[in-house]
């Protein structure tokens, strides 16, 4: 169901505006999965690489669940509902702005001094320095959470720091790669870092001496305390762990060695209760986590049982690829569970991403029992990554259904299982509910194609839909709607059509751009330009040259360009996936894109600009944040006269927000309470009829759900609307000053 900004439709059938709505404010709809089951927070974006902490969001003393996605650089968070012993959480988005948004990499909460509000430890903001980033957590009086940057008077840079044997001051060194372990190592109150070292594949404790130096909590000062800790060495080239044979020195270097550490995680937690850190440790080449077990002493670990399959004793993790973990609290028992997920962008697991294991809470050395694979995941959306959506009613139903393209589910290393998949509307015209209907549409999935992107419009000009599909290299797939548009069949699949080459990563839209009443191909690609592709052919036989940089093509069409400019580095990568839009029922189109670093842009000025440059009104409208490579599609998919968008994402779910494009050309102050017209039938086939204040000159306008203006009458009461598609659509009519809008479903 709608939570947010729905508006009213009256019983007699007439729709009256009443509120603009807000660009970027969330809104939600009903999602049932194949068993038919009401997923619990379908539009969280995805999950493919996330980290956890916990804190207390909403000041209610319970702690709250934090997750930074590294895949895109996205926070979510989540309340708290359960109590102790059971584990309730809620998305709630609304906590996601109070987080910097320079936080990248890797982030840990932890309360470094002792204020009861967790920081943000993270990798370093400051461009080529690989180390840690801290900003300080405080809460005001309406229990708001804000973080300042930590700034190190120490050092050059604002990074955390120590001195060396030498005297000059270093970064404490973590790559990007890495995650840290940050704990109260030595059991002196204060926050230290145990991290791989530079160029070995021993971990080094940073010892915190702010307190013994009379500093305070309050305060960031580390010395190398130990170039060894817990005397293990682990292997450069593999996940292999050597003990130390003596327990006095650091393990034999006769593990095969790599000249830099490649990657590795860690968390650091005393999980036998003896006062001093265990360890669990994951290696870029490997799948399992190693957990280590602290025979020694806070001061002097010394590590001297290993499982390498941890835990063997139930079900070990196994994700491809680079494992993490994390510690927490998960159901409120006082006793700390962990998590299990990938930690390499891309290339790793993307879909069972999540291993849950509960800690049985028994005394001694704590064991863990596996739960499930698809923690949090599995209660909403998410088809691998690169998800791409497109609105269209795929089953001519009348109701607006979503078709998504991928870059794929994980299937092994380099190997990605890429499809269309179908969310079906299964629920009205003005509350609209979906069902996952088919995870296979057209069959895709056995074509070698990556970053499939999908778009319909009528290209060959025979009154019905077509479908274009973008890929990762450029080519584009054409499935002509051999049926019609109330029957649709689109069973006849060409490759490589016509030789185009659109651009890598390309995301086509079928448009008339030229308005020479031919669809045209305008193309986004990865570079962060579109191309435009003119239709050469004719009504019904459409041809294109297949090279976007010869004429007529345009190839970097209106100048658009959705790269970032890093001051002054124009960053290569843009991922332009433009949708056009038809807003306020004109007949001036206006193209919406997404981009690489997650902005959306808005170009107005498109007709007659085509070889030169478009208007850029917005370079991050709505303040929408989904993460790296955002596609999105606009329409108005409830009926309320105010288009939807729907936002893809790198980590493979959805979004979707609220807009204010409206899909009809007056403002709300201009449509009439008064209401002298009925029409009939509704819903309609053939015709609609207007009746009431028959002495008025009356002219109509209608538009469908993307707001494009599709038919104008002027003094005709009888509308024939047989040639229009089934679906809903929106009849404006004008007399005088009586302005009245109303939906018509055509069936």
């Amino acid at each position: 169901m709608r939570h947010i900004f729905t508006l009213s439709f009256l019983l007699s059938g007439f729709y009256l505006c009443s509120l603009a709505q807000n660009p970027g404010v969330r809104t939600d709809f009903s999602v049932l999965n194949q068993a038919e089951t009401p997923l619990a927070a379908p539009w969280t974006g995805g999950l493919n690489n996330p980290q956890f902490s916990t804190l207390d969001l909403n000041d209610d003393g319970k702690e709250d669940l934090f997750i930074f996605d590294k895949s895109g650089g996205q926070v979510l968070t989540y309340l708290n509902q359960g109590t102790p012993g059971t584990m309730d959480y809620v998305f709630a988005p609304q906590y996601i702005s109070w987080f910097p948004e320079e936080i990248e990499e890797w982030v840990l909460l932890r309360d470094f001094n002792s204020d009861g509000v967790k920081d943000i430890f993270t990798y370093s903001t400051t461009p080529g320095i690989a180390g840690m980033t801290v900003y300080e957590g405080s809460k005001d009086g309406n229990g708001t959470l804000s973080w300042t940057l930590f700034e190190n008077h120490d050092y050059d840079f604002n990074v955390l720091s120590f001195p060396n044997n030498s005297g000059f001051v270093l970064n404490l060194y973590v790559t990007t790669d890495d995650i840290p372990s940050i704990g109260d190592v030595d059991g002196d109150g204060d926050m230290d870092v145990v991290t791989f070292s530079l160029t070995g594949t021993k971990m080094e404790w940073y010892k915190n001496i702010s307190a013994e130096s009379g500093w305070g909590a309050d305060s960031l000062k580390f010395q190398l305390e130990d170039d060894c800790w817990g005397l293990f060495i682990e292997s450069g080239i593999s996940s292999d762990i050597e003990l130390s044979n003596d327990g006095i020195n650091c393990a034999d270097l006769n593990l095969r060695m790599a000249p830099r550490h490649v990657g590795s995680t860690s968390v650091i937690w005393d999980n036998d209760g003896d006062g001093d850190m265990e360890i669990l440790i994951g290696d870029i080449s490997g799948t399992n986590l190693s957990y280590m077990r602290n025979g020694g002493s806070p001061t002097n670990a010394v590590m001297n049982f290993l499982d390498a399959q941890f835990p063997n004793y139930n079900q070990s993790v196994n994700i491809p690829i680079f494992p993490a973990a994390f510690v927490e609290d998960l159901d409120n028992d006082g006793f700390k569970d962990f998590i299990a997920s990938p930690n390499a962008p891309g290339i790793s697991e993307n879909k069972n991403v999540v291993y849950r294991y509960m800690n049985d809470g028994n005394a001694g050395e704590n064991t863990f029992t596996f739960v499930e694979d698809d923690f949090l995941a599995n209660e909403m959306l998410d088809f691998g990554q690169g998800s791409k959506p497109t609105f269209f009613d795929y089953n001519a139903d009348g109701l607006t259904d979503i078709i998504i393209g991928t870059d794929g589910y994980f299937d092994n290393i380099g190997v990605f299982d890429s499809r269309l998949i179908v969310l079906e509307n299964t629920g009205t015209e003005t509350t609209p509910e979906f069902t996952i209907a088919d995870e296979d549409w057209l069959g895709f999935s056995a074509y070698d194609d990556r970053n499939l992107a999908p778009a319909f419009g009528d290209l060959d000009g025979d009154g019905d839909p077509d479908l274009l599909v973008g890929t990762n290299d450029g080519d584009l797939f054409y499935v002509e709607n051999i049926g019609t548009s109330e029957n649709p069949n689109f069973n006849t699949v060409t490759t490589e059509y016509m030789g185009i080459f659109a651009g890598q990563e390309c995301v086509p839209a079928i448009v008339d751009l030229d308005g020479d009443g031919l669809s045209d191909i305008l193309s986004g690609f990865k570079q962060g330009r579109a191309a435009f592709f003119k239709n050469i052919g004719t009504q019904g036989a459409p041809m294109f040259e297949p090279d976007k940089s010869l004429a007529p093509n345009i190839d970097g069409v209106g100048g658009m360009d959705v790269r970032m400019d890093m001051g002054g580095f124009v960053d290569p990568r843009g991922f332009c996936s433009p949708k056009v839009i038809y807003p306020e029922g004109g007949t001036e189109p206006v193209i919406v894109s997404g981009s690489y670093f997650n902005n959306i842009y808005v170009y107005t000025d498109i007709l007659g600009n085509l070889e030169s440059n478009f208007t850029q009104t917005e370079t991050d409208y709505g303040s929408i944040e989904q993460g790296f490579e955002t596609a999105i599609d606009l329409a108005d998919i409830d009926a309320d006269g105010f288009m939807e968008i729907v936002v893809g994402n790198y980590r493979g779910g959805l979004a979707i927000y609220e807009t204010d494009f409206q899909t009809f050309g007056v403002g709300v102050s201009d449509i009439s309470s008064e209401n002298p017209f009925s029409v009939f039938p509704n819903p309609a086939k053939d015709n609609i009829t207007i009746s009431g204040a028959e002495e008025l000159m009356i002219s109509t306008r209608i538009f469908d759900a993307a707001g494009k203006l599709i038919q104008v009458n002027n003094g005709l009461r009888n509308l024939n609307i047989s040639d229009l598609p089934k679906g809903v659509y929106f009849l404006e009519i004008q007399a005088g000053k009586i302005i009245h809008q109303e939906k018509i479903i055509k069936t």
